[in-house]
């Protein structure tokens, strides 16, 4: 059983990355012997057997309190490459395998009427190698490698519907895109050139050696690190690098905005506090993200209160979300005694409550395009009659979303009120005040589109089909589950606080040293 555990990291990044590209070939097959929908379930079993390798794994490294190690080709760290699996790469990677389930699962239903499906299990499951890649990689080079699967597939997933609304969506994500990875490849050049050294635990042990010196920290570890936050904070949304995310979120297909809102951007927010708090913290970077995450929460609430388009104002209330997160592992990074711990919890607490009401919302969005075929609020009204279990799923995520208890959305954002108010009590009340708004455009898009009078040419619409609902009433489970016992939300996450505050036993694990 032991090997069998420490086989699965690359088993995790293998099994979909090989199934992508298996599923053309099925899908001829499949239609040569008139059983187009086997490429379908050949998918869902891909996710699945995907989402299974995480749960041993999980247990080994939350319960058990262990760091999972892969060394390809036999080669010890830092020379070999190799897999690390820690607190935070087990958070990332679960959400990763387990939101490609849900948006499978969901797929089926959604994308039934569409053509060209083989692409698109084919790009999905590739981005799903890539986000897995991401979270587990133990060298920086490879995490480029994989930074790119994901971004080159999540390029092309938003122009599948090939209108040219997706198109010039796609190609804006894929020019800005592509200015963060070659900024964090610009990153891990500098970081080379520095110490000669990709391996994640190596570049920790050197780069806060070289931090001490007494002649000052080195200009080009500055620049390294002003490097990887650019890249890094392009995938996640945050201001002022958004500029993609609204466009791409509302032209992708409803079921791939749940995958870049609640799987690309989270393993992007995983990425960019591994290498920040392994690699940098020296620097005080605390500061740093706790002014771009008031900027990112203030400027996103306020852009979604203005939409008319409900896609427009998820990707928009994203936006904001992304800015509690920063705000709260900001705190984390400033220290002080008490603080800390529980701002890294919550903050990451509150990742993991946003791959789950995020993803929630934009399945909702999904089923009421797959009944209505618009998202524009104001031309849809009164589909509660219609859709109960959508908009009973829409408001939960809602709710959850905006903070108010008992739900998961509550209990991450009392922790980092709590710890706003030991650090500077400004920092709770604009929280608090940026939950307000949120609260504010989420009843005005939940009133619009599923109270009032139901237009004419609706009154023939159906709740959406089982393979929408299912991944939606799951979600809407852990929405309440996390917010009725919060403790398992903390527990979860807990591990991965600690990879951030206290590096020393995943540097020993992966360098077999002692530090």
């Amino acid at each position: 059983m032991e090997s069998i555990v420490d086989s699965l990291p690359i088993l995790a990044v293998a099994i979909p990355l090989l199934g992508g590209f298996f599923t053309p070939i099925l899908s001829i097959i499949a239609e040569k012997v008139g059983a187009p929908k086997s490429r379908d379930g050949f998918a869902l079993i891909i996710a699945i057997v995907t989402f299974l390798c995480m749960i041993p794994m999980a247990k080994s490294v939350i319960m058990d309190g262990e760091i999972l190690v892969y060394e390809l080709a036999g080669r010890m760290p830092p020379w070999g490459i190799n897999l690390a699996v820690d607190g935070l790469g087990i958070l990332a990677g679960m959400i990763a395998a387990g939101m490609t389930l849900l948006v499978v699962i969901f797929s089926i239903g959604f994308m039934d009427k569409e053509t060209g499906l083989d692409k698109y299990y084919l790009l999905l499951l590739i981005m799903t190698a890539g986000m897995i890649g991401v979270s587990f990689t133990g060298d920086i080079f490879n995490l480029y490698v994989f930074f790119e699967i994901m971004s080159i597939t999540s390029y092309a997933l938003v122009a599948f519907y090939r209108s040219g609304q997706s198109l010039e969506a796609s190609f804006k994500y894929l020019v800005i895109g592509t200015i963060g990875t070659v900024s964090v490849l610009f990153g891990i050049a500098l970081s080379y050139g520095l110490v000669g050294s990709l391996n994640v635990a190596d570049l920790s042990v050197r780069l806060t050696a070289l931090s001490g010196l007494v002649e000052g920290v080195p200009i080009t570890m500055v620049l390294a690190l002003g490097m990887f936050v650019t890249g890094f904070a392009i995938k996640i949304g945050m201001v002022p690098f958004h500029a993609w995310l609204p466009d791409a979120y509302q032209s992708a297909p409803s079921s791939i905005a749940a995958v870049l809102a609640g799987g690309t951007t989270i393993v992007g927010v995983a990425a960019l506090l591994r290498i920040s708090y392994l690699l940098f913290n020296s620097l005080s970077i605390g500061y740093m993200f706790i002014i771009l995450g008031l900027i990112t929460m203030v400027v996103g609430a306020f852009m979604a209160l203005v939409q008319d388009d409900l896609k427009r104002l998820l990707a928009y209330s994203g936006i904001s979300q992304m800015g509690y997160i920063l705000l709260a592992v900001g705190m984390g990074g400033i220290g002080g005694a008490g603080v800390t711990e529980m701002a890294f919890e919550g903050g990451l607490f509150h990742m993991l409550n946003n791959a789950i009401y995020k993803p929630l919302l934009f399945l909702c969005a999904g089923a009421v395009v797959y009944r209505v075929g618009i998202t524009k609020m104001d031309d849809i009204g009164g589909l509660a009659k219609k859709m109960p279990i959508t908009a009973m799923s829409f408001a939960v995520g809602g709710l959850a979303l905006a903070g108010i208890p008992p739900l998961n959305g509550f209990a991450s954002k009392w922790m980092i009120y709590v710890v706003g108010g030991e650090v500077n009590i400004i920092l709770t009340v604009v929280a608090i005040v940026v939950s307000a708004v949120t609260l504010a455009y989420l009843l005005k898009a939940f009133s619009m589109i599923f109270l009032g009078p139901t237009p004419s040419k609706f009154d023939d619409v159906e709740e959406a089909p089982a393979p929408l609902l299912v991944p939606m009433v799951l979600l809407v489970a852990l929405c309440i589950l996390l917010g009725v016992v919060p403790e398992l939300g903390v527990d979860i996450v807990k591990p991965a606080g600690e990879t951030l505050y206290n590096h020393v036993d995943y540097i020993n694990e992966v360098l077999g040293g002692t530090v």
